[in-house]
Protein backbone atom coordinates (compact mmCIF):
# COMPACT_ATOMS: atom_id res chain seq x y z
CA UNK A 1 0.00 0.00 0.00
CA UNK A 2 1.42 3.39 -1.00
CA UNK A 3 2.07 5.52 2.06
CA UNK A 4 2.72 9.16 2.95
CA UNK A 5 3.94 8.08 6.39
CA UNK A 6 7.37 9.60 7.07
CA UNK A 7 10.45 7.52 6.32
CA UNK A 8 12.32 6.70 9.53
CA UNK A 9 16.01 6.21 10.07
CA UNK A 10 19.15 7.63 8.51
CA UNK A 11 19.05 8.04 4.74
CA UNK A 12 22.30 6.35 3.81
CA UNK A 13 24.10 6.91 0.51
CA UNK A 14 21.47 5.47 -1.84
CA UNK A 15 18.54 7.50 -0.52
CA UNK A 16 20.66 10.62 -0.03
CA UNK A 17 21.55 10.52 -3.73
CA UNK A 18 17.91 10.03 -4.63
CA UNK A 19 16.75 13.01 -2.57
CA UNK A 20 19.48 15.33 -3.87
CA UNK A 21 18.89 14.36 -7.51
CA UNK A 22 15.15 15.00 -7.26
CA UNK A 23 15.20 18.07 -4.98
CA UNK A 24 18.17 20.07 -6.32
CA UNK A 25 20.33 20.67 -9.37
CA UNK A 26 23.41 20.59 -7.11
CA UNK A 27 24.71 17.12 -6.30
CA UNK A 28 28.33 16.47 -5.35
CA UNK A 29 30.31 13.72 -3.68
CA UNK A 30 30.59 15.77 -0.47
CA UNK A 31 26.86 16.57 -0.37
CA UNK A 32 25.99 12.89 -0.85
CA UNK A 33 28.26 12.00 2.08
CA UNK A 34 26.72 14.77 4.20
CA UNK A 35 23.11 13.81 3.50
CA UNK A 36 23.83 10.09 3.97
CA UNK A 37 24.09 10.81 7.70
CA UNK A 38 20.80 12.73 7.91
CA UNK A 39 17.32 11.62 8.82
CA UNK A 40 14.59 12.88 6.48
CA UNK A 41 13.71 15.60 8.98
CA UNK A 42 17.30 16.83 9.09
CA UNK A 43 17.60 16.62 5.31
CA UNK A 44 14.42 18.62 4.69
CA UNK A 45 15.42 21.21 7.29
CA UNK A 46 18.59 21.78 5.26
CA UNK A 47 16.81 21.80 1.91
CA UNK A 48 14.23 24.30 3.13
CA UNK A 49 16.93 26.68 4.32
CA UNK A 50 17.50 28.77 1.20
CA UNK A 51 21.13 29.50 0.41
CA UNK A 52 22.58 32.94 -0.26
CA UNK A 53 22.97 33.68 -3.95
CA UNK A 54 26.29 34.41 -5.59
CA UNK A 55 24.69 37.26 -7.59
CA UNK A 56 21.19 38.66 -7.10
CA UNK A 57 20.88 39.49 -10.81
CA UNK A 58 22.88 39.08 -14.03
CA UNK A 59 25.82 41.46 -14.39
CA UNK A 60 26.93 42.32 -17.93
CA UNK A 61 30.61 42.04 -18.78
CA UNK A 62 32.52 45.01 -20.21
CA UNK A 63 31.35 45.59 -23.78
CA UNK A 64 29.66 48.32 -25.79
CA UNK A 65 30.14 51.51 -23.80
CA UNK A 66 30.53 49.83 -20.42
CA UNK A 67 33.79 50.53 -18.64
CA UNK A 68 33.09 48.07 -15.80
CA UNK A 69 30.75 45.10 -15.24
CA UNK A 70 27.28 46.59 -14.81
CA UNK A 71 23.65 45.60 -14.20
CA UNK A 72 20.99 46.39 -16.78
CA UNK A 73 17.93 45.36 -14.75
CA UNK A 74 18.18 46.87 -11.26
CA UNK A 75 20.64 49.12 -9.46
CA UNK A 76 23.15 46.98 -7.60
CA UNK A 77 24.86 47.68 -4.28
CA UNK A 78 28.12 46.16 -5.55
CA UNK A 79 28.14 46.90 -9.28
CA UNK A 80 26.45 50.27 -9.32
CA UNK A 81 23.49 51.81 -11.13
CA UNK A 82 21.72 50.38 -14.14
CA UNK A 83 23.63 50.86 -17.40
CA UNK A 84 22.09 49.09 -20.37
CA UNK A 85 24.52 50.54 -22.92
CA UNK A 86 26.24 47.18 -23.18
CA UNK A 87 25.95 46.44 -26.90
CA UNK A 88 23.84 43.31 -26.37
CA UNK A 89 20.39 43.09 -27.92
CA UNK A 90 17.25 41.87 -26.22
CA UNK A 91 17.69 38.23 -27.29
CA UNK A 92 21.18 38.03 -25.81
CA UNK A 93 20.05 39.75 -22.63
CA UNK A 94 17.23 37.21 -22.30
CA UNK A 95 19.77 34.41 -22.67
CA UNK A 96 21.96 36.08 -20.06
CA UNK A 97 19.03 36.12 -17.60
CA UNK A 98 18.66 32.38 -18.22
CA UNK A 99 22.43 31.92 -17.89
CA UNK A 100 22.44 33.75 -14.57
CA UNK A 101 19.51 31.67 -13.30
CA UNK A 102 21.20 28.39 -14.27
CA UNK A 103 24.47 29.43 -12.65
CA UNK A 104 22.65 30.20 -9.42
CA UNK A 105 20.67 26.94 -9.69
CA UNK A 106 23.80 24.82 -9.97
CA UNK A 107 25.15 26.53 -6.83
CA UNK A 108 21.86 26.30 -4.92
CA UNK A 109 21.97 23.81 -2.03
CA UNK A 110 18.27 24.25 -1.20
CA UNK A 111 14.92 23.33 -2.73
CA UNK A 112 14.51 26.86 -4.08
CA UNK A 113 15.64 26.36 -7.68
CA UNK A 114 13.87 23.03 -8.24
CA UNK A 115 10.63 24.42 -6.80
CA UNK A 116 10.98 27.60 -8.87
CA UNK A 117 11.36 25.49 -11.98
CA UNK A 118 8.39 23.36 -10.98
CA UNK A 119 6.30 26.53 -10.75
CA UNK A 120 7.48 27.50 -14.22
CA UNK A 121 6.11 24.17 -15.48
CA UNK A 122 2.82 24.93 -13.67
CA UNK A 123 2.36 28.66 -14.44
CA UNK A 124 4.23 28.72 -17.74
CA UNK A 125 4.98 32.06 -19.38
CA UNK A 126 7.89 31.41 -21.76
CA UNK A 127 10.56 33.89 -22.72
CA UNK A 128 9.77 36.16 -25.64
CA UNK A 129 12.52 36.09 -28.26
CA UNK A 130 12.95 39.85 -28.35
CA UNK A 131 11.07 40.66 -25.18
CA UNK A 132 12.15 42.76 -22.23
CA UNK A 133 14.62 40.66 -20.24
CA UNK A 134 13.95 42.74 -17.12
CA UNK A 135 10.28 41.76 -17.14
CA UNK A 136 11.27 38.12 -17.56
CA UNK A 137 13.66 38.43 -14.63
CA UNK A 138 10.72 39.82 -12.61
CA UNK A 139 8.56 36.83 -13.57
CA UNK A 140 11.27 34.38 -12.44
CA UNK A 141 11.77 36.29 -9.20
CA UNK A 142 8.02 36.13 -8.57
CA UNK A 143 8.05 32.34 -8.93
CA UNK A 144 11.11 32.15 -6.71
CA UNK A 145 9.61 34.38 -4.03
CA UNK A 146 6.60 32.08 -3.65
CA UNK A 147 8.33 28.76 -4.38
CA UNK A 148 8.00 27.57 -0.77
CA UNK A 149 5.06 29.63 0.41
CA UNK A 150 1.56 30.72 -0.61
CA UNK A 151 0.52 29.27 -3.97
CA UNK A 152 -2.89 31.00 -3.79
CA UNK A 153 -1.25 34.42 -3.58
CA UNK A 154 1.13 33.42 -6.37
CA UNK A 155 -1.81 32.64 -8.68
CA UNK A 156 -3.11 36.16 -8.06
CA UNK A 157 0.29 37.78 -8.55
CA UNK A 158 1.01 35.81 -11.74
CA UNK A 159 -2.37 36.80 -13.14
CA UNK A 160 -1.32 40.47 -13.13
CA UNK A 161 2.39 39.90 -13.82
CA UNK A 162 3.56 41.85 -16.91
CA UNK A 163 5.05 38.83 -18.68
CA UNK A 164 1.90 36.75 -18.16
CA UNK A 165 -0.37 39.65 -19.15
CA UNK A 166 1.56 39.96 -22.40
CA UNK A 167 1.96 36.25 -23.09
CA UNK A 168 -1.75 35.42 -23.02
CA UNK A 169 -2.95 38.82 -24.19
CA UNK A 170 -4.81 39.67 -21.02
CA UNK A 171 -3.43 43.20 -21.34
CA UNK A 172 -5.75 43.42 -24.37
CA UNK A 173 -8.78 42.11 -22.47
CA UNK A 174 -11.22 45.02 -22.16
CA UNK A 175 -14.92 45.42 -21.42
CA UNK A 176 -15.80 46.21 -25.04
CA UNK A 177 -13.71 43.37 -26.49
CA UNK A 178 -13.06 40.53 -24.01
CA UNK A 179 -10.10 38.24 -24.66
CA UNK A 180 -10.51 34.70 -23.31
CA UNK A 181 -6.93 33.44 -23.64
CA UNK A 182 -5.84 33.79 -20.02
CA UNK A 183 -9.24 32.76 -18.66
CA UNK A 184 -8.99 29.49 -20.59
CA UNK A 185 -5.44 28.66 -19.53
CA UNK A 186 -6.07 29.72 -15.93
CA UNK A 187 -8.58 26.88 -15.71
CA UNK A 188 -7.22 24.32 -18.15
CA UNK A 189 -3.51 24.46 -17.29
CA UNK A 190 -2.74 26.58 -14.27
CA UNK A 191 -5.29 25.64 -11.60
CA UNK A 192 -8.11 23.07 -11.85
CA UNK A 193 -7.13 21.24 -15.03
CA UNK A 194 -9.23 20.08 -17.91
CA UNK A 195 -10.48 16.93 -16.16
CA UNK A 196 -10.10 13.19 -16.77
CA UNK A 197 -6.78 12.42 -15.02
CA UNK A 198 -4.58 9.81 -16.68
CA UNK A 199 -3.95 6.68 -14.61
CA UNK A 200 -1.10 4.31 -15.38
CA UNK A 201 -1.66 1.05 -13.53
CA UNK A 202 1.06 -1.26 -12.24
CA UNK A 203 0.56 -3.58 -15.21
CA UNK A 204 1.26 -0.69 -17.60
CA UNK A 205 -2.33 -0.24 -18.73
CA UNK A 206 -3.51 3.33 -19.26
CA UNK A 207 -6.92 4.54 -18.17
CA UNK A 208 -8.90 7.73 -17.74
CA UNK A 209 -11.32 8.57 -14.98
CA UNK A 210 -13.38 11.45 -13.71
CA UNK A 211 -15.54 14.11 -15.32
CA UNK A 212 -14.60 14.98 -18.92
CA UNK A 213 -14.36 18.59 -17.73
CA UNK A 214 -13.95 20.39 -14.43
CA UNK A 215 -15.62 23.54 -15.75
CA UNK A 216 -17.96 24.79 -18.45
CA UNK A 217 -16.20 26.05 -21.56
CA UNK A 218 -19.27 27.98 -22.68
CA UNK A 219 -20.08 29.62 -19.34
CA UNK A 220 -17.01 29.78 -17.14
CA UNK A 221 -14.39 30.90 -19.65
CA UNK A 222 -16.39 33.90 -20.97
CA UNK A 223 -17.45 34.92 -17.46
CA UNK A 224 -13.92 34.65 -16.08
CA UNK A 225 -12.62 36.66 -19.03
CA UNK A 226 -14.99 39.45 -17.98
CA UNK A 227 -13.69 39.29 -14.40
CA UNK A 228 -10.16 39.62 -15.80
CA UNK A 229 -10.80 42.73 -17.91
CA UNK A 230 -8.84 45.92 -17.42
CA UNK A 231 -5.36 44.86 -16.25
CA UNK A 232 -2.38 46.51 -17.97
CA UNK A 233 1.35 47.02 -17.87
CA UNK A 234 3.68 49.53 -19.50
CA UNK A 235 5.71 47.80 -22.22
CA UNK A 236 8.27 50.62 -22.27
CA UNK A 237 8.24 51.94 -18.74
CA UNK A 238 9.18 49.27 -16.20
CA UNK A 239 10.72 51.91 -13.94
CA UNK A 240 7.33 53.59 -13.65
CA UNK A 241 5.38 50.43 -12.85
CA UNK A 242 3.82 49.92 -9.40
CA UNK A 243 5.48 47.41 -7.08
CA UNK A 244 3.57 44.49 -5.57
CA UNK A 245 4.78 45.04 -1.98
CA UNK A 246 7.66 43.66 0.06
CA UNK A 247 5.58 40.66 1.18
CA UNK A 248 5.27 39.66 -2.49
CA UNK A 249 8.85 40.33 -3.59
CA UNK A 250 8.55 44.09 -4.24
CA UNK A 251 8.47 43.45 -7.98
CA UNK A 252 6.99 45.51 -10.84
CA UNK A 253 3.41 44.42 -11.41
CA UNK A 254 0.43 45.12 -13.63
CA UNK A 255 -2.09 47.77 -12.72
CA UNK A 256 -5.86 48.17 -12.91
CA UNK A 257 -7.53 50.42 -15.52
CA UNK A 258 -11.14 50.80 -14.34
CA UNK A 259 -12.41 52.28 -17.62
CA UNK A 260 -11.53 48.96 -19.30
CA UNK A 261 -13.13 46.73 -16.65
CA UNK A 262 -16.56 45.13 -16.74
CA UNK A 263 -18.27 45.96 -13.43
CA UNK A 264 -21.52 44.22 -14.35
CA UNK A 265 -22.66 40.94 -12.75
CA UNK A 266 -20.87 37.68 -13.54
CA UNK A 267 -21.98 34.14 -12.74
CA UNK A 268 -20.01 30.92 -13.04
CA UNK A 269 -21.47 27.52 -13.84
CA UNK A 270 -22.70 24.79 -11.52
CA UNK A 271 -19.16 23.39 -11.51
CA UNK A 272 -18.39 26.31 -9.19
CA UNK A 273 -21.70 26.28 -7.35
CA UNK A 274 -23.14 28.97 -9.65
CA UNK A 275 -20.87 31.47 -7.89
CA UNK A 276 -21.83 35.10 -8.51
CA UNK A 277 -20.04 38.41 -8.49
CA UNK A 278 -22.68 41.07 -8.06
CA UNK A 279 -22.86 44.09 -10.33
CA UNK A 280 -20.97 47.02 -8.83
CA UNK A 281 -22.05 50.59 -9.47
CA UNK A 282 -18.87 52.51 -10.25
CA UNK A 283 -20.57 55.86 -10.67
CA UNK A 284 -19.34 58.42 -8.17
CA UNK A 285 -16.53 56.12 -7.01
CA UNK A 286 -12.90 57.21 -6.88
CA UNK A 287 -10.27 55.62 -9.11
CA UNK A 288 -8.76 53.89 -6.09
CA UNK A 289 -12.14 52.46 -5.10
CA UNK A 290 -12.65 51.12 -8.61
CA UNK A 291 -9.18 49.57 -8.66
CA UNK A 292 -9.82 47.99 -5.28
CA UNK A 293 -13.05 46.46 -6.60
CA UNK A 294 -11.18 44.96 -9.57
CA UNK A 295 -8.72 43.32 -7.19
CA UNK A 296 -11.56 42.04 -4.98
CA UNK A 297 -13.25 40.40 -7.99
CA UNK A 298 -10.03 38.71 -9.11
CA UNK A 299 -9.25 37.44 -5.62
CA UNK A 300 -12.81 36.13 -5.18
CA UNK A 301 -12.47 34.27 -8.47
CA UNK A 302 -9.19 32.65 -7.40
CA UNK A 303 -10.66 31.74 -4.02
CA UNK A 304 -13.59 30.02 -5.73
CA UNK A 305 -11.37 28.05 -8.14
CA UNK A 306 -9.11 26.96 -5.30
CA UNK A 307 -12.06 25.89 -3.16
CA UNK A 308 -12.63 23.02 -5.57
CA UNK A 309 -11.09 19.73 -4.44
CA UNK A 310 -9.94 18.98 -7.97
CA UNK A 311 -7.65 22.04 -8.02
CA UNK A 312 -5.44 20.77 -5.20
CA UNK A 313 -5.44 17.26 -6.68
CA UNK A 314 -4.46 18.59 -10.12
CA UNK A 315 -1.45 20.47 -8.71
CA UNK A 316 -0.44 17.54 -6.51
CA UNK A 317 -0.45 15.24 -9.55
CA UNK A 318 1.90 17.71 -11.22
CA UNK A 319 4.14 17.74 -8.16
CA UNK A 320 4.12 13.94 -8.07
CA UNK A 321 5.10 13.59 -11.72
CA UNK A 322 7.82 16.23 -11.38
CA UNK A 323 9.42 14.86 -8.20
CA UNK A 324 8.42 11.19 -7.96
CA UNK A 325 7.08 9.23 -10.95
CA UNK A 326 5.15 9.54 -14.20
CA UNK A 327 2.95 6.62 -13.13
CA UNK A 328 -0.12 7.55 -11.12
CA UNK A 329 -2.21 4.43 -10.63
CA UNK A 330 -5.59 4.37 -8.93
CA UNK A 331 -3.73 3.20 -5.81
CA UNK A 332 -1.40 6.21 -5.96
CA UNK A 333 -4.37 8.51 -6.57
CA UNK A 334 -6.19 7.20 -3.50
CA UNK A 335 -3.25 6.75 -1.11
CA UNK A 336 -0.91 9.59 -2.14
CA UNK A 337 -2.62 12.25 -4.26
CA UNK A 338 -5.86 12.56 -2.26
CA UNK A 339 -4.21 12.96 1.20
CA UNK A 340 -1.46 15.15 -0.26
CA UNK A 341 -4.12 17.37 -1.84
CA UNK A 342 -5.90 17.61 1.51
CA UNK A 343 -2.71 19.01 3.01
CA UNK A 344 -2.28 21.43 0.13
CA UNK A 345 -5.88 22.58 0.11
CA UNK A 346 -5.85 23.43 3.81
CA UNK A 347 -3.83 26.61 3.14
CA UNK A 348 -2.11 26.14 -0.25
CA UNK A 349 1.33 26.26 1.37
CA UNK A 350 3.93 24.79 -0.97
CA UNK A 351 6.50 24.13 1.75
CA UNK A 352 4.08 21.92 3.67
CA UNK A 353 3.02 19.82 0.70
CA UNK A 354 6.51 19.30 -0.76
CA UNK A 355 7.88 18.44 2.71
CA UNK A 356 5.18 15.82 3.22
CA UNK A 357 5.96 14.28 -0.16
CA UNK A 358 9.77 14.27 0.14
CA UNK A 359 9.67 12.87 3.68
CA UNK A 360 7.32 10.02 2.80
CA UNK A 361 8.13 6.33 2.66
CA UNK A 362 6.64 6.35 -0.80
CA UNK A 363 9.17 8.86 -2.15
CA UNK A 364 11.96 6.48 -1.12
CA UNK A 365 10.08 3.41 -2.45
CA UNK A 366 10.03 2.07 1.11
CA UNK A 367 6.29 1.44 1.35
CA UNK A 368 6.31 -2.04 -0.17
CA UNK A 369 8.47 -5.15 -0.11
CA UNK A 370 10.48 -4.22 -3.22
CA UNK A 371 12.40 -0.95 -2.91
CA UNK A 372 14.07 -1.00 -6.32
CA UNK A 373 11.22 -1.39 -8.77
CA UNK A 374 9.34 1.90 -9.01
CA UNK A 375 10.75 5.23 -7.85
CA UNK A 376 14.53 5.41 -7.61
CA UNK A 377 16.04 5.77 -11.07
CA UNK A 378 12.51 5.78 -12.49
CA UNK A 379 12.46 9.17 -14.23
CA UNK A 380 14.35 10.37 -17.29
CA UNK A 381 16.56 13.34 -16.49
CA UNK A 382 15.44 16.51 -18.21
CA UNK A 383 18.20 18.12 -20.32
CA UNK A 384 18.46 20.85 -17.68
CA UNK A 385 18.96 18.27 -14.92
CA UNK A 386 21.42 16.35 -17.08
CA UNK A 387 23.47 19.48 -17.69
CA UNK A 388 23.53 21.03 -14.23
CA UNK A 389 23.94 17.77 -12.33
CA UNK A 390 26.80 16.75 -14.64
CA UNK A 391 28.45 20.11 -13.98
CA UNK A 392 28.18 19.80 -10.21
CA UNK A 393 29.09 16.11 -9.98
CA UNK A 394 32.20 16.65 -12.12
CA UNK A 395 33.09 19.90 -10.35
CA UNK A 396 33.25 21.45 -13.80
CA UNK A 397 35.27 24.72 -13.92
CA UNK A 398 32.73 27.27 -15.19
CA UNK A 399 34.29 30.65 -16.04
CA UNK A 400 33.78 33.28 -13.34
CA UNK A 401 30.71 35.50 -13.98
CA UNK A 402 32.58 38.74 -13.21
CA UNK A 403 36.29 38.12 -13.83
CA UNK A 404 35.57 36.13 -17.01
CA UNK A 405 32.14 37.55 -17.80
CA UNK A 406 32.12 37.20 -21.58
CA UNK A 407 33.44 33.64 -21.42
CA UNK A 408 30.89 32.86 -18.70
CA UNK A 409 27.70 34.35 -20.17
CA UNK A 410 28.29 34.44 -23.90
CA UNK A 411 30.60 31.50 -24.56
CA UNK A 412 29.81 28.85 -21.97
CA UNK A 413 26.15 29.42 -21.16
CA UNK A 414 24.61 31.09 -24.22
CA UNK A 415 26.58 29.60 -27.11
CA UNK A 416 27.34 26.16 -25.72
CA UNK A 417 25.04 25.07 -22.92
CA UNK A 418 21.87 26.83 -24.12
CA UNK A 419 22.18 26.86 -27.91
CA UNK A 420 24.26 23.74 -28.57
CA UNK A 421 22.76 21.51 -25.91
CA UNK A 422 19.52 22.62 -24.24
CA UNK A 423 17.78 24.07 -27.29
CA UNK A 424 18.82 21.09 -29.41
CA UNK A 425 17.63 18.73 -26.66
CA UNK A 426 14.17 20.37 -26.79
CA UNK A 427 14.46 22.24 -23.49
CA UNK A 428 15.40 25.87 -23.89
CA UNK A 429 15.20 26.35 -20.12
CA UNK A 430 12.35 28.84 -20.03
CA UNK A 431 10.91 28.11 -23.43
CA UNK A 432 10.78 30.21 -26.57
CA UNK A 433 8.18 32.46 -28.12
CA UNK A 434 6.56 29.41 -29.77
CA UNK A 435 6.40 27.39 -26.52
CA UNK A 436 2.72 26.75 -25.69
CA UNK A 437 1.16 27.68 -22.33
CA UNK A 438 1.31 24.01 -21.36
CA UNK A 439 5.11 24.12 -21.52
CA UNK A 440 7.17 21.07 -22.51
CA UNK A 441 5.46 17.73 -23.38
CA UNK A 442 7.37 15.98 -20.59
CA UNK A 443 5.35 18.00 -18.08
CA UNK A 444 1.86 17.51 -19.50
CA UNK A 445 1.66 14.90 -22.26
CA UNK A 446 0.71 11.49 -20.91
CA UNK A 447 1.22 8.67 -20.71
CA UNK A 448 4.86 9.22 -21.73
CA UNK A 449 5.54 12.41 -19.73
CA UNK A 450 9.32 12.44 -18.93
CA UNK A 451 9.99 9.78 -21.59
CA UNK A 452 9.33 12.59 -24.06
CA UNK A 453 12.84 13.90 -23.41
CA UNK A 454 14.20 10.92 -25.36
CA UNK A 455 13.33 10.83 -29.05
CA UNK A 456 15.05 10.52 -32.41
CA UNK A 457 15.55 14.29 -32.63
CA UNK A 458 17.15 14.77 -29.21
CA UNK A 459 19.07 11.61 -28.37
CA UNK A 460 22.24 12.54 -30.27
CA UNK A 461 22.44 15.93 -28.57
CA UNK A 462 21.98 14.37 -25.12
CA UNK A 463 24.85 12.00 -25.81
CA UNK A 464 27.03 14.82 -27.13
CA UNK A 465 26.90 16.96 -23.99
CA UNK A 466 30.51 16.02 -23.23
CA UNK A 467 31.76 16.70 -26.74
CA UNK A 468 29.86 19.96 -27.25
CA UNK A 469 29.99 21.43 -23.75
CA UNK A 470 31.91 19.70 -20.98
CA UNK A 471 35.04 18.57 -22.79
CA UNK A 472 35.59 21.61 -24.97
CA UNK A 473 39.17 22.72 -24.38
CA UNK A 474 38.17 26.32 -23.66
CA UNK A 475 37.04 25.60 -20.12
CA UNK A 476 39.94 23.52 -18.86
CA UNK A 477 38.19 20.45 -17.43
CA UNK A 478 40.93 18.01 -16.38
CA UNK A 479 39.48 14.49 -15.95
CA UNK A 480 42.64 13.22 -14.28
CA UNK A 481 42.62 16.02 -11.71
CA UNK A 482 38.95 15.29 -11.06
CA UNK A 483 39.65 11.58 -10.49
CA UNK A 484 42.51 12.49 -8.18
CA UNK A 485 40.16 14.69 -6.13
CA UNK A 486 37.35 12.14 -5.63
CA UNK A 487 38.97 8.67 -5.73
CA UNK A 488 40.87 7.45 -2.67
CA UNK A 489 43.25 5.26 -4.68
CA UNK A 490 43.39 6.31 -8.35
CA UNK A 491 45.91 3.56 -9.11
CA UNK A 492 43.16 0.98 -8.55
CA UNK A 493 40.72 0.67 -11.49
CA UNK A 494 38.09 -0.95 -9.28
CA UNK A 495 38.26 1.94 -6.81
CA UNK A 496 37.83 4.40 -9.69
CA UNK A 497 34.72 2.64 -11.01
CA UNK A 498 33.21 2.06 -7.59
CA UNK A 499 33.64 5.72 -6.67
CA UNK A 500 32.28 7.03 -9.97
CA UNK A 501 29.29 4.71 -10.22
CA UNK A 502 28.42 5.36 -6.57
CA UNK A 503 28.36 9.08 -7.38
CA UNK A 504 26.65 8.94 -10.76
CA UNK A 505 24.25 5.97 -10.72
CA UNK A 506 20.96 5.77 -8.81
CA UNK A 507 21.64 2.19 -7.68
CA UNK A 508 24.82 0.32 -6.77
CA UNK A 509 26.43 -0.98 -9.95
CA UNK A 510 27.00 -4.72 -10.21
CA UNK A 511 30.53 -6.12 -10.39
CA UNK A 512 29.85 -7.12 -14.00
CA UNK A 513 28.72 -3.61 -14.92
CA UNK A 514 31.79 -2.01 -13.37
CA UNK A 515 34.07 -4.54 -15.05
CA UNK A 516 32.50 -3.66 -18.39
CA UNK A 517 33.54 -0.03 -17.99
CA UNK A 518 37.00 -1.02 -16.76
CA UNK A 519 37.65 -3.34 -19.69
CA UNK A 520 36.01 -1.22 -22.38
CA UNK A 521 37.19 2.26 -21.44
CA UNK A 522 39.80 2.32 -18.70
CA UNK A 523 41.75 -0.43 -20.42
CA UNK A 524 40.93 0.98 -23.82
CA UNK A 525 39.28 -2.17 -25.10
CA UNK A 526 42.03 -4.38 -23.69
CA UNK A 527 44.86 -2.77 -25.65
CA UNK A 528 46.87 -1.43 -22.71
CA UNK A 529 48.31 -4.90 -22.19
CA UNK A 530 47.05 -8.40 -22.66
CA UNK A 531 45.20 -10.08 -19.82
CA UNK A 532 44.40 -10.11 -16.14
CA UNK A 533 46.59 -8.44 -13.56
CA UNK A 534 49.03 -7.08 -16.14
CA UNK A 535 46.41 -4.54 -17.22
CA UNK A 536 46.00 -3.39 -13.63
CA UNK A 537 49.75 -3.04 -13.21
CA UNK A 538 49.95 -1.06 -16.41
CA UNK A 539 47.23 1.35 -15.23
CA UNK A 540 49.19 1.81 -12.00
CA UNK A 541 52.25 2.57 -14.12
CA UNK A 542 50.32 5.07 -16.27
CA UNK A 543 48.99 6.86 -13.21
CA UNK A 544 52.48 7.05 -11.71
CA UNK A 545 53.74 8.51 -14.99
CA UNK A 546 50.93 11.07 -14.97
CA UNK A 547 51.90 12.20 -11.47
CA UNK A 548 55.45 12.73 -12.75
CA UNK A 549 54.22 14.89 -15.62
CA UNK A 550 54.56 12.15 -18.23
CA UNK A 551 51.84 10.28 -20.19
CA UNK A 552 49.55 13.18 -19.28
CA UNK A 553 47.50 13.21 -22.48
CA UNK A 554 47.25 9.41 -22.52
CA UNK A 555 45.76 9.34 -19.02
CA UNK A 556 43.49 12.31 -19.67
CA UNK A 557 42.11 10.78 -22.87
CA UNK A 558 41.45 7.41 -21.24
CA UNK A 559 39.62 9.02 -18.33
CA UNK A 560 37.77 11.37 -20.63
CA UNK A 561 36.42 8.38 -22.57
CA UNK A 562 35.45 6.65 -19.35
CA UNK A 563 33.57 9.65 -17.93
CA UNK A 564 31.84 10.23 -21.25
CA UNK A 565 30.68 6.60 -21.31
CA UNK A 566 29.33 6.87 -17.76
CA UNK A 567 27.36 9.99 -18.69
CA UNK A 568 26.03 8.20 -21.78
CA UNK A 569 24.93 5.24 -19.68
CA UNK A 570 21.24 4.56 -19.15
CA UNK A 571 21.86 4.66 -15.40
CA UNK A 572 23.07 8.26 -15.45
CA UNK A 573 20.40 9.36 -17.92
CA UNK A 574 17.79 8.50 -15.29
CA UNK A 575 17.19 10.04 -11.92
Amino acid sequence: MASLDPYSGVLGTRLAKHLLRRATFNITQSRIAEYANYTVDQALTNLLSTSIKNLSQPIHYVSGNLISPSPWINNDSTFGPVNDDNGSGSQRQNDFVTSWWMDEARRDTSLRSKMTYFLFTNLTAPQKDNGDSAYYYDYLMLLEHFCLSNWKELVFQVSINPRMLEFLNNDENIVTNPNENYARELLELYTIGVGKPIYIENDGSVGFDGDPLNYSETIDIPEIARILTGWRFDKNGRDNMPLNGSENGNLPTGYAVPDDHDFSAKQLSSYFGSFQIQAWDSSGKTENEKKAQMEIELRELIDKILEQEETAKYICRKLYRFFVSRNISTEIEDDIIVPLAATFRSNYNLEEVISQLLKSKHFYDADDSISTDEIIGGLIKSPLELALQSITLLDFPIPHPIDEGELHYKSFYQNNLINKFLVQSAQPPFGEETTPPAGFPAHYSGPNFDKSWFNSSTILYRYNICKNVLFKGTYGFNPAAFIQSVVTNPTDPEDILTTLTDMLFPEVASLERKQYFIDTYLFDGGTLLQEGALKYYYWEYLWSEYLQGRKVNTVKNILKSLIEALIWSQEFQTT
